[in-house]
């Protein structure tokens, strides 16, 4: 490479370097996940959203004012319920933890201290553990008791690795020289069924999770 060529390339990257900035955070709040399942033949299966908590740390690369890439290790729960109307008192909630690394392209825009931004890109995520409890019946189904357990993991059956696409939009406010806060509505749609075709037939199930979170970051 010849010096005049030298000298345009740094002339591009200048652009670039002058708007780079690092800065890393902290998230937290709360979500609802949706547990997208067929019945098919058991009618009186009913699947309703549940809330659970979202949390975790934040790390961000802008290359200019209004375009950064986003990278975070999230702990995230996708919890749902299940209730059996027809059997009366059956009513179990599912707590389900998982481990996430959403990796996002993040735009913003608007003025120095208050700024919008969205959020768009993929994520792999890991479920960590799960576990129920509720309402049952004995085996002659007359009494309802309560009940609290861990559910142990069948490596046939269950699909622990997750993957799929996520998307957020929020609010920007810089509130000190080097310290931001923001606040995100976010949503994971997941691409890969949580159970596996153990059975010989497709028995598909999908979680897509809602969380709302607020963020406060430090910039270098």
């Amino acid at each position: 490479m010849n010096m005049k060529k030298l000298f345009l390339s740094l002339a591009l990257m200048l652009p670039i370097t002058a708007f780079a900035q690092w800065r890393v955070g902290v998230n937290v709040g709360g979500d609802v996940n949706h547990y997208s399942v067929s019945t098919q033949f058991q009618s009186d299966l009913q699947y309703k959203d549940r809330w659970g908590v979202t949390m975790g740390a934040m790390g961000q690369y802008n290359f200019f004012d209004w375009l950064g890439v986003r990278a975070e290790l999230d702990w995230t729960q996708k919890n749902y319920r299940m209730k059996r109307p027809i059997l009366g008192y059956v009513d179990y909630k599912y707590t389900n933890n998982y481990l996430q690394l959403p990796v996002m392209a993040s735009f913003s825009f608007g003025g120095k201290k208050l700024r919008g931004f969205c959020n768009l890109g993929i994520y792999g995520g890991y479920w960590l553990n799960s576990s129920r409890k509720g309402v049952e019946m004995n085996t002659s189904g007359l009494v309802a008791y309560d009940f609290s357990e861990k559910i142990d993991f069948n490596d046939e059956r269950d699909q622990r690795w997750d993957f799929g696409f996520v998307g957020g939009a929020g609010l920007e406010y810089r509130f000190a020289a080097k310290w931001a806060a923001q606040l995100e509505l976010r949503y994971y749609y997941s691409t890969v069924s949580v159970q596996k075709d153990y059975t010989g037939f497709k028995d598909n199930r999908y979680n897509s999770t809602l969380a709302l979170q607020a963020g406060v970051w430090y910039c270098f």
